[in-house]
């Protein structure tokens, strides 16, 4: 063998072999989650659930049959566990996304990539109307269903549903509480829908499974928030507790006193000598005082006889303030810990404002972690959907990174994004498709005019004159002072001429 040949045998077997092209079946595999039956009535409407939240002790919920139930329960019960939950739900999922499809090694694909945004376009806004309305949610939608899927049970899934042809026709999620896994003869997990008795085979690619934090001695995930179900459950019979006490001890109650000797001679000549008789006639006196004085209006005047004497009731000096706050201070802290939800996003802060800002930032890189689950589901679902049409691409899929700033104040930092992208793009770091997603979240416009590679940050900066307007700018008092620097670092270089084109091209696009 000679020299050549064992290095040409060498660069091949460094390769990798290609994907296998995906096995599918058409049309949906799994059954949605919310039906009670596999065969459900055309001519009956689906039950509608009423907790009855109005009228029930949260604390009965702790005999639930499951905990994931238990949990659900009390995610839609609960103040504190609903707020945070909520909280994720709107700090992970941003407004804007970013998709892009690339080859194999890492080069930008600007075909695949206009395939995916029409897909995305597809599943978003523009579904099949010859089916009529269709359950499936917009992207928001699907997105903001699976964070809370993740946060109430650990794990998110769905299914991309493939039309007759096999191409995608729509994104379904599925709740990760029907599914169970079955281990084959080498210890790979096959998951599979177990729904009102029915088993639906699930190990197909269409069906894509997601963990949050998953525990390897377990098949299955657990919420991070399990952790707060005892602390809930606390805070709510305290709440129950400071109710009871509430209206016992520190709302005013009045007292009446009944002159029994005078009572006595009160009572009728028949009752006199019948013990039965007497005590049915004072229990009687006693019950109707009673409800006259409970059923009382604020506003209403109490006239009585000398027979009846009535004494304000208050706790007087007596108060558990400090107690109480004590006790709260420590359910809050318990509850904050459990649900992974700082004490400023619960509204439980008392702190300084630096405080609160600090709590705030770290909760934001806590849903960081939920965001980075659901761009890695979105990722591999959109990769299979290119490959479903013969394109060997991969994608990239991403929300907006998660910031509390108003759009107003986040116009200086686009303004220097945009300045480094721009020079990226000037020095042929990133194609011409790449810096328009980039900065405009589309793929350049008709008309746009190639600027990658072609320096056009730097040659503008070259072009400024001497200040003092003398050529002879080598001279030692007249020489060109001007600094190397990058120029427009907080801007557009307005003197960059190529650009001009591409600004009109772009602005006619939007």
């Amino acid at each position: 063998m000679g020299i050549r040949e064992f290095f040409t045998n060498l660069s091949a077997a460094a390769g990798l072999a290609p994907v296998a092209e995906p096995k599918v079946k058409r049309g949906p595999l799994a059954l949605p989650s919310f039906l009670k039956t596999a065969r459900p009535s055309t001519s009956s409407s689906l039950p509608r659930e009423d907790r009855n939240i109005a009228s029930k002790d949260l604390t009965t919920l702790r005999t639930g049959a499951s905990t994931n139930a238990v949990m659900r329960e009390f995610i839609a019960t609960s103040p504190d566990l609903s707020a945070a939950v909520f909280a994720y739900t709107r700090s992970a999922i941003t407004s804007k996304f970013t998709a892009y499809a690339k080859n194999p090694d890492g080069t930008f694909n600007p075909e695949a990539t206009s395939l995916l945004q029409q897909l995305i376009t597809r599943f978003n806004v523009l579904p099949n109307y010859d089916n009529g309305y269709a359950s499936m949610g917009s992207m928001t939608g699907i997105s903001e269903s699976l964070v809370k899927e993740c946060m109430s049970y650990g794990a998110m899934a769905c299914e991309l549903v493939l039309d007759k042809a096999r191409l995608p026709a729509y994104i379904q999620p599925l709740s990760v509480t029907h599914i169970k896994f079955y281990p084959d003869s080498k210890g790979i997990l096959r998951p599979k829908q177990e729904l009102s008795g029915n088993k639906v085979d699930l190990d197909n690619p269409c069906f894509f499974y997601m963990a949050l934090d998953q525990d390897l001695l377990q098949p299955y995930a657990s919420s991070p928030m399990e952790p707060a179900l005892q602390p809930s459950l606390f805070a709510a019979e305290f709440l129950n507790d400071i109710r009871r006490v509430v209206q016992t001890a520190i709302h005013p109650r009045l007292h009446v006193t009944i002159d029994e000797a005078k009572l006595s001679r009160s009572i009728p000549a028949e009752a006199q000598h019948d013990p039965v008789k007497k005590a049915e006639w004072v229990a009687g006196v006693v019950a109707q005082i009673k409800d006259s004085v409970t059923n009382l209006a604020p506003d209403e005047a109490l006239v009585t006889l000398d027979s009846l004497g009535i004494n304000l009731l208050n706790n007087g000096n007596i108060s558990l303030a400090d107690e109480y706050k004590i006790i709260r201070d420590i359910s809050d802290a318990k509850l904050a810990t459990g649900a992974k939800t700082l004490p400023a996003i619960l509204g439980h802060g008392t702190m300084s404002s630096n405080i609160a800002s600090t709590e705030t930032m770290l909760f934001m890189r806590n849903a960081q972690g939920v965001q980075t689950k659901v761009n890695e589901l979105y990722s591999r679902l959109f990769t299979l959907a290119l490959r479903l049409y013969g394109m060997d691409v991969y994608v990239e899929f991403a929300y907006a990174p998660i910031d509390l700033r108003p759009e107003a104040e986040m116009e200086t930092f686009k303004s220097l994004k945009q300045s480094r992208v721009l020079e990226l793009l000037s020095i042929g770091m990133l194609t011409d498709d790449e810096a328009c997603l980039d900065l405009t979240g589309h793929l350049p416009p008709q008309g746009y005019k190639p600027l990658a590679g072609t320096m056009f940050k730097s040659k503008s900066g070259a072009t400024d004159s001497n200040p003092n307007g003398d050529s002879n700018s080598g001279s030692t008092l007249n020489q060109n002072l001007n600094s190397d620097a990058p120029k427009g670092v907080k801007g557009q270089n307005k003197k960059a001429d190529p650009m001009k084109a591409n600004l009109v091209a772009i602005a006619g696009g939007n």
